[in-house]
């Protein structure tokens, strides 16, 4: 548990280890032994010096830097000084990379001193003054341990100074070498389509034979990701920096500060040194992403393209497209009777429907990516917004379905003809509901193109979701063109309006589960919401239909019409994204009996110690994750499993944007949920499950596991 108790600090920040009684110069804890320090004996009125807080740690221990890396916190000092006197910010030393399996975090080990400068006033008197001070700081081995502690030095005031004694001198002299220097060099950085920045330094004239070592620690956190290793690229004029994007949301800042750490190797001997940098945006500078997993390197576009077209077929067997099968259904019944011109026309206006569906989607996710530097599949669901109009719109088809009013005279036609061109549109408006209602799952072989097309440009992007789009419009479209399939339909009659009638059901249920998938959004009122505008659509429906929208009653029926739709959809600013993230939740929306909440932290800390580890990432809004969990991981079989083996559970709910689930699902080329990750013990990598998971699949990974 090396770094829980980083991100918990505030809670145990009331429990700290002290070390102080009487308040001194020195502090003691079991792992770190800290002393105030001034590099002078005697201070001269007006004449800058330095102070710092010096610490010797336990062999093992570390404390952190300013950035502290994907855990830690930075060490912080605070002096009390006299009237008169002013303190600068700390000078921070060049820091160390720590990697414990994958979590990257900035430090120090064994001796480190922090100083800053302090001023005296010009014209302070000969005397002997007081400075206190209050430090906290993080010291970490196999677990981390919050500490605080309190200083108190005296200094006498002479007009002639005193150096300190020589072994504090040296101590100061030793952290000056270590302190960067000001770069030389300009730099800038710029950002890729996905977000990732790269930062290039004009380092002309530097001898890159001898470097066997580069690291660039980002000054502050989000704009870059934490690496164990970079690959920096030093040409004869320049040094290159690619880094992955962090998890910082907006706009890149102006400028991007970090310090450079580079070893340089004369025979046996090494030099070290350090510079700041600070790059400064440039808009123009579009570099290459850096590949952030295997499968997105190893896939071509052709292979990408055959991905597509085989998950976009797949995924009409998933079951986030079940409420789009009654609407599919309701086709197939329609063309009992109808001429084979008419049958195929509907087919071909049905894959019309898909493909502009995922033209339009491309053309979505590319402007948003373009915005907002990243963008995930299924994203529009993590809004609760689109979540209750989807709601809205399940009501409404099942209300039609079900006769309570008609679309265009007639929706299926029975007994009255339906007209070619009111058939073409309803197949077409069923393959763009089809897509829309498919976008939160991912199918097999889909998920690697989806991963691969959101980092390359746009052509390939539209390339890659048309392809999913033809493997997705294909089946239905292809048993259009078959001539046997009217042959096997029954003829004409009052069935098709129980048929019908029936379909309504799964349309109902869809409206409920988008309900509850509100709820997991923005709370328990968001019920209120769906359900009362709910009540307020179907008063408009029964305005229209019963005439009260026509004749003498025209402009009080009509203005009746408009005035509950639009209050039905004015609920939908109480459920904006920002003020949802802030309502009071009702859980994680998924089943977390048995599980722990997903942390990077925790599950590179249990992977460290060698135990088998699972992860579960998962949404309440893709029914394929929902059924997977019933159907293989909430089995009796599989609990008793999972038990006996000693996994470590750990699920991630996606359900609401989450920057740490994105970056996971980034690094295993995944643009969407579900993802299933299985580490036996002592495993460093893990093995990444199929996204349609079977209880006999699950038990024979765990069976590798010893109980």
């Amino acid at each position: 548990m090396r770094f829980l108790a980083a991100l918990v600090f505030a809670l145990l920040a009331a429990l700290p280890a002290r070390a102080q009684a009487p308040v001194s110069a020195v502090a003691e804890t079991e792992n770190v032994r800290a002393e105030l320090l001034a590099e002078v004996g005697a201070i001269k009125p007006g004449q800058v010096f330095r102070m710092g807080l010096h610490q010797k740690l336990r062999e093992g221990w570390h404390t952190y830097w300013r950035n502290a890396g994907d855990a830690g916190l930075p060490i912080e000092l605070k002096l009390t000084l006299p009237p008169g006197f002013t303190a600068g910010p700390l000078i921070w030393p060049r820091p160390k990379v720590y990697d414990l399996s994958g979590v990257v975090s900035y430090g120090y080990e064994n001796e480190v001193l922090l100083m800053l400068e302090v001023t005296p006033p010009a014209t302070s008197p000969p005397d002997t003054i007081r400075i206190t001070a209050e430090a906290t700081w993080l010291v970490c081995e196999d677990v981390c341990i919050p500490e605080e502690a309190k200083f108190a030095i005296e200094l006498a005031v002479s007009p002639e100074g005193r150096a300190a004694p020589a072994e504090v001198q040296r101590l100061f002299d030793a952290a000056r070498r270590a302190v960067p220097l000001a770069s030389p060099w300009s730099a800038r950085y710029g950002v890729a389509r996905n977000g990732d920045p790269t930062v290039v330094i004009d380092a002309k004239g530097l001898q890159a034979d001898r470097l066997s070592e580069l690291y660039f620690f980002p000054a502050d956190w989000g704009v870059a990701a934490h690496m164990p290793r970079q690959n920096i690229v030093i040409g004869p004029d320049s040094i290159r920096i690619p880094m992955r994007k962090g998890d910082g949301k907006g706009k890149p800042p102006e400028t991007f500060a970090g310090t450079l750490v580079m070893t340089e190797q004369t025979g046996d001997a090494k030099t070290v040194q350090a510079f700041d940098v600070t790059a400064k945006f440039d808009a123009s500078f579009q570099p290459p992403p850096l590949s952030t997993s295997a499968a997105q390197s190893e896939l071509d576009l052709w292979e990408a393209l055959l991905f597509a077209l085989l998950g976009g077929m797949i995924l009409n067997l998933m079951p986030c497209v079940f409420p789009v099968l009654a609407m599919k259904a309701a086709s197939f019944a329609q063309f009992a009777g109808a001429s084979r011109r008419r049958v195929r026309m509907d087919g071909f206006a049905y894959g019309g429907g898909v493909l502009l569906s995922f033209a339009v989607m491309a053309a979505i996710l590319a402007i948003i990516r373009h915005v907002f530097g990243g963008v995930d599949w299924g994203f529009q669901f993590q809004n609760p917004v689109f979540t209750l109009l989807m709601a809205y719109l399940f009501f409404v088809i099942g209300l039609n379905l079900s006769g309570v009013f008609e679309i265009g005279g007639s929706f299926v036609g029975v007994g009255q003809g339906f007209a070619a061109r009111e058939g073409s549109s309803g197949s077409f408006a069923t393959g763009v509901l089809a897509v829309v209602v498919a976008t939160p799952c991912t199918a097999p072989f889909m998920a690697a193109a989806l991963g691969f097309a959101l980092t390359q440009p746009v052509p390939v992007l539209v390339a890659v979701l048309l392809a999913m789009g033809v493997g997705f419009a294909l089946p239905y479209v292809a048993l259009t063109l078959t001539p046997a399939l009217q042959k096997v339909l029954p003829r004409p009659g009052t069935w098709m309006i129980r048929f019908k009638q029936f379909l309504a059901f799964p349309m109902y249920a869809s409206a409920v589960w988008m309900i509850w998938v509100l709820v997991q959004q923005s709370g328990a009122d968001s019920v209120l919401y769906a359900l009362g505008g709910m009540v307020l659509i179907g008063f408009a429906i029964w305005i229209w239909i019963s005439g009260m929208a026509a004749g003498r009653m025209a402009l009080f029926g009509r203005a009746a019409v408009l005035l509950a739709l639009g209050t039905a959809l004015a609920a939908t600013v109480k459920l904006q994204p920002g003020e949802a993230a802030s309502t009071e939740a009702t859980g994680s929306g998924v089943v977390m009996e048995g599980w722990e909440k997903f942390s990077r932290i925790r599950m590179n800390d249990a992977v460290a110690k060698g135990k088998p580890v699972f992860v579960d990432f998962t949404a309440a809004w893709c029914i394929t994750c929902l059924a997977n969990e019933r159907a293989a991981l909430e089995t009796t079989a599989t609990r008793r499993a999972f038990e006996q083996a000693g996994v470590v559970k750990l699920k991630g709910d996606w359900t609401k944007r989450d920057a740490e689930i994105s970056s996971v699902l980034k690094e295993y080329g995944r643009a969407g949920v579900p993802l299933y990750l299985y580490w036996p013990p002592g495993a460093h990598e893990p093995r990444v499950l199929p996204q349609v998971l079977t209880e006999a699949l699950v038990l024979s990974e765990l069976s590798q596991v010893p109980p």
